[in-house]
């Protein structure tokens, strides 16, 4: 088990916080690229939340959460490492159990790209009961191997660019379908932007978080 505790980013006041939040960086990246941002959503929900942004080990000097899928070398076919996104979520599961939640708080998990895609998988799993998923710019990993399994997070939030060429936006109309059809408390927030979290998006997260988890 690989501790995520080195390097931890914490947001706000984690006795007072009414909720909890486990955010997750995109590929390649790290857990201070989106510290400002969240200590602005904190900020205009009246610095109820507590977040915690772990780090992801490194896999080929590059950060990552799970391993990436691969494709045939005529690029028709893209195959997922389903094992080994299962395993990833397990050590992540564990972290989120190391981290003490509050059992009257509520749980949002969240994050951007890789890390979006992350938290969507987390959504499937029993251990821990989560209130909300956040998914900008991500997608529904491995979603053959989700089919026959129900959705345990209540409520969703997805942003997605037209313009996204890291992830297209058709990987995000397949997951959006696919997830639809088990959870219809999905909130959507589309634009021409590219792989990229803009202001409206921004604006349209903190007013979801306002209205559905903060009384």
């Amino acid at each position: 088990m690989m501790s995520f505790n080195k390097d931890l980013i914490t947001i706000g006041d984690k006795n007072k916080a009414k909720l909890f939040m486990i955010w997750f960086h995109g590929y390649g990246s790290n857990n201070w690229s989106f510290e400002p941002m969240l200590k602005l959503v904190n900020m205009n929900v009246n610095d109820d939340m507590y977040i915690v942004m772990p780090n992801a080990k490194m896999i080929d000097n590059k950060r990552s959460w799970y391993p990436l899928p691969t494709t045939t070398n005529d690029n028709s076919e893209v195959h997922e490492d389903f094992a080994g996104f299962k395993a990833a979520m397990s050590e992540i599961v564990e972290f989120m159990v190391q981290v003490g939640i509050k059992s009257e708080s509520k749980l949002l998990v969240g994050g951007f790209s890789q890390g979006a895609a992350l938290s969507l998988g987390l959504c499937f799993q029993k251990e821990i009961d989560i209130s909300g998923c956040i998914a900008l710019s991500g997608y529904m990993p491995c979603a053959k191997e989700f089919m026959s399994n129900d959705i345990r997070c209540n409520k969703i939030f997805m942003s997605h660019g037209t313009e996204d060429n890291a992830i297209s936006f058709e990987s995000y109309e397949r997951s959006y379908e696919f997830l639809n059809d088990k959870q219809t408390a999905i909130h959507t927030c589309t634009g021409d932007f590219g792989h990229t979290v803009t202001k409206d998006v921004t604006n349209g997260l903190t007013d979801w978080i306002l209205n559905n988890f903060i009384e």
